[in-house]
């Protein structure tokens, strides 16, 4: 055996374990992710408020939004604000409970 092939050998043996780890680990991560699109009724849990809230929410543009039929689907990640007057403005239309 070849010095190139002993040592490709052996990096295989202690890399493969953590290769594998880590792709355990990465699967995990994915089935803990929310899904990407949740109904309204989940949205509303989500955020804390009603349903009537999440619809005038997505009425008024607050909310990434689609529709599957007759079903509204709300982004997951329109549920995760960003710039503080977003926070603001959930945090004001959970409390109005609107």
């Amino acid at each position: 055996m070849s010095l190139d092939e002993s040592l490709r050998s052996l990096v295989a043996a202690e890399v493969g374990p953590l290769v594998e780890r880590i792709d355990r680990l990465t699967a995990i991560v994915e089935e803990l992710r929310p899904p990407k699109w949740l109904s309204v009724d989940e949205a509303a849990k989500r955020l804390g408020c009603s349903t009537q809230t999440v619809a005038a929410m997505c009425k008024r543009g607050d909310l990434v939004h689609r529709r599957a039929g007759r079903r509204v689907l709300i982004s997951s990640e329109s549920l995760r604000p960003t710039d503080p007057a977003q926070i603001a403005m959930l945090a004001r239309a959970a409390r109005a409970g609107t």
